[in-house]
């Protein structure tokens, strides 16, 4: 259809957010566009009401916008509201939202802990979902626990429908089936998976690697993108080439891989029969691809635009300082962020790392203190400390 006739409507899947400064975000992609004020004024009247010859003759954008999916050239008006999501500074992008403290697995490694009855209400979390929204946010981490085993989830998803955010429901992957994967009306699905079969189950429990390769393959055909996260434990050392060839199989968005760290179960228990030496263990970190979503970024150290919430409500730095609040997010999802500290890399103890641009400082809850080295990182990267 040739725009110039059509009338111009910015796309369902598209939004305008002012962060740090503006972007337009797909959420069926997880694409971040930079844009500057002139193409905010553009795409801010591209609300289906007017032709496009009427609103500019830059054909170049234009037909930039509608081959990313940006823009929709429509024969007949569609009217609808467009505003751009005005973000805090620094930006909150990526909210990790734990809905519940139940689970049905008890995995060796579970940084949480044992399964507790907590959860987070309905209501609660459809309003602290809003909220990030309205703050620019862009991806939204649906957690546990078990997100699966939360009764409400069918509900929560169809109440946040048609927010300007990327939903992506982290899961074990053991209760997912033909019947509930309708309801889940979300845009991607994360599955850990911790090993091939005898590597998983060795993790996870007996069974438990077969449910979960049953559920991507129902994810799958349900039309709904894949991706993976790994950790590094003993049991599955040499089961990451099986696993590389699956997440070519099944067209896997990302896979995310870490070293584990020594919280939650692995405190409660004896941890040297499940972790593994970081010198042995780093090298397999280069399996991993994709984005990720906890990087640091500006000069700054990991969790620069992250935050977590528990299901008691308390707004967090990330599930490993769930004992660390930053405040009710029930009452102020934005002033929790502001009260967030943010580690400078040029305050790290190993500033004048020559590595240090690539390691950002790694993970600032696996380093002995706030502002040591991590040395899981340390021994990626080949730096003898």
């Amino acid at each position: 259809m040739t725009w110039r006739p059509s009338y111009l409507r910015l796309a369902p899947e598209a939004a305008l957010k002012r962060l740090e400064i503006p972007y337009i975000y797909h959420t069926g992609r997880d694409e971040l566009y930079e844009i500057d004020d002139r193409a905010v004024d553009f795409l801010t009247q591209c609300d289906g009401r007017t032709k496009g010859e009427a609103l500019t003759d830059d054909a170049e954008f234009v037909e930039y916008c509608i081959e990313e999916g940006i823009l929709e050239p429509l024969s007949a008006p569609a009217p609808t509201d467009i505003a751009i999501e005005e973000s805090p500074y620094p930006s909150l992008r990526y909210l990790e939202l734990h809905l519940t403290h139940r689970c049905n697995l008890r995995c060796r490694h579970c940084y949480l802990g044992k399964s507790r009855p907590a959860e987070l209400p309905l209501a609660d979390a459809v309003t602290i979902t809003r909220q990030f929204s309205e703050m620019g946010g862009l991806r939204l981490l649906i957690s546990g626990g078990e997100p699966m085993v939360y009764d409400a989830l069918p509900s929560y998803l169809k109440e946040i429908r048609g927010l300007k955010i990327r939903r992506i429901l982290f899961t074990n992957g053991t209760r997912i089936n033909t019947e509930n994967i309708e309801q889940l009306d979300v845009d991607e699905i994360q599955f850990s998976l911790d090993g091939w079969q005898e590597g998983h189950d060795w993790l996870r429990g007996p069974g438990v690697f077969e449910k979960t390769v049953n559920s991507v393959n129902i994810a799958r055909k349900a039309g709904i993108p894949v991706s993976f996260s790994t950790m590094i434990h003993k049991g599955n050392l040499t089961e990451f080439d099986r696993m590389r060839e699956f997440m070519e199989e099944v067209e896997a968005l990302e896979w995310g891989i870490d070293i584990l760290t020594v919280a939650g179960s692995l405190e409660e228990a004896h941890h040297g029969d499940v972790t593994v030496p970081y010198e042995q263990a780093a090298p397999l970190m280069a399996y991993a691809y994709g984005g990720g979503y906890h990087g640091a970024s500006d000069g700054y150290a990991c969790g620069r635009h992250l935050m977590a919430v528990m299901p008691d409500g308390k707004a967090v730095k990330c599930g490993f300082y769930r004992d660390q609040s930053l405040g009710d997010a029930r009452r102020s999802l934005k002033d929790c962020w502001l009260t967030m500290a943010h580690i400078r890399l040029d305050e790290l103890e190993c500033r004048d790392c020559p590595v240090l641009e690539e390691c950002r400082g790694g993970c600032r809850f696996r380093a002995p203190h706030p502002l040591a080295p991590d040395p899981a990182m340390c021994r990626l990267y080949g730096i003898d400390r």
